[in-house]
């Protein structure tokens, strides 16, 4: 193992067994045997390890996705499924809140492969940012959901919820904006 895979399993070992993602940079060199200094020869802080191992396993999934031209549902599923690798990391992680969390990094880093997607159907700049934002920010809401509640629901129910949403709140359209606002 290098020095950079032992700081970043120093990191997840540490965030797991503290149950929270605020390690200092000192106990993760720490923990790893190297010192601060070498840390930042790889890291700049601990929210970059946490976008590499995003970028390693929920990335890696959708670059394997491209490459094997799976269909949506499998893609979406092979996500999912991503997430499950390093479960009781991204449990803790999502919990982090204001910038750069882990929640922003997934909006930024999906919205990217959404504008990659849609980029030669959505020729206008501006409708191509929002939509894109729009895709990834639904997405990644479901999966921030999921996960806080313990990822207990397999990925082909994520899938579905995902993909039937948009169909059956067009499907019944009438249906729901004809109903009574008593709340």
């Amino acid at each position: 193992m290098d020095i950079k895979d032992k700081i970043k399993n120093s990191f997840v070992t540490l965030v797991v067994e503290n149950k929270t993602i605020k390690i200092s940079v000192k106990d993760i060199a720490s923990y790893a045997g190297v010192s601060r200094r070498t840390f930042y020869n790889y890291y700049t802080d601990r929210q970059a390890i946490t976008e590499e191992i995003y970028m390693e396993t929920i990335e890696k999934a959708i670059r394997d996705c491209f490459i094997n031209k799976v269909t949506t549902e499998r893609f979406i599923i092979d996500v999912y499924k991503a997430f499950l690798v390093k479960k009781d990391f991204f449990l803790i992680a999502i919990n982090e809140e204001g910038q750069n969390s882990l929640f922003d990094t997934i909006i930024d880093r999906s919205q990217h492969v959404f504008s990659y997607l849609f980029k030669e159907i959505i020729t206008d700049e501006k409708r191509l940012e929002y939509l894109s934002y729009k895709y990834a920010s639904s997405q990644v809401m479901l999966i921030k959901k999921w996960i806080k509640s313990g990822m207990k629901e397999s990925p082909e129910f994520m899938t579905e919820i995902y993909l039937d949403s948009h169909m059956l709140h067009e499907n019944h359209h009438d249906q729901i904006i004809n109903k009574e606002t008593n709340w």
